[in-house]
């Protein structure tokens, strides 16, 4: 049986409660179902001139993708996840544009059979997303000097470390 991959890059908002119920729907044989839902934090981690780490605000996290590759991108991790487990359907769906603190930014959601199959597939899907999808991330906040700043997210070396448990 082949899997049922849908994959979103888009501007707009989604609802998760709706996105799970997509992936119900009318499915009878899937007995397992994993999502995962990230959202923009209200503040990151910068490094001081002193070394020490420091708390930032953010109020805007401005997403920019390459578009079409970056669906290619999605779609092809999503698809070496349904070789490597017995999935039903896999849903992902990634923003772009600028978004506030709260706002969703990614949905991963897997169907199987059976759980770990369903879990392991999200994990995989969501590890090589961070790490392999063409989205780049501009934290915009305000500074202590009360002026807006804004910095590049640089890749996370632990991001890149959670792809060789796969």
């Amino acid at each position: 049986m082949a899997v049922d991959i849908s994959i979103s890059v888009q501007a707009e908002g989604f609802d998760p409660g709706a996105e799970y119920n997509r992936l119900r729907s009318d499915n009878y044989s899937d007995g397992a179902t994993a999502m995962f839902v990230g959202n923009v934090r209200d503040f990151y981690v910068a490094d001081s001139e002193e070394g020490a780490a420091q708390k930032k605000s953010v109020s805007v996290l401005e997403l920019e993708h390459y578009p079409g590759m970056a669906e290619s991108a999605l779609a092809g991790i999503a698809r070496e996840a349904a070789e490597r487990w017995p999935l039903g359907r896999i849903r992902v769906i990634h923003r772009f544009g600028p978004l506030a603190a709260g706002d969703e930014i990614v949905f991963v959601g897997t169907t199987s059979a059976h759980r770990q199959a369903s879990l392991d597939a999200c994990a995989f899907i969501m590890d090589f997303l961070k790490s392999r999808a063409p989205f780049w991330k501009k934290e915009v906040g305000v500074g202590d000097d009360g002026k807006t700043q804004s910095s590049w997210v640089e890749a996370r070396s632990s991001d890149e470390s959670a792809l060789k448990k796969w």
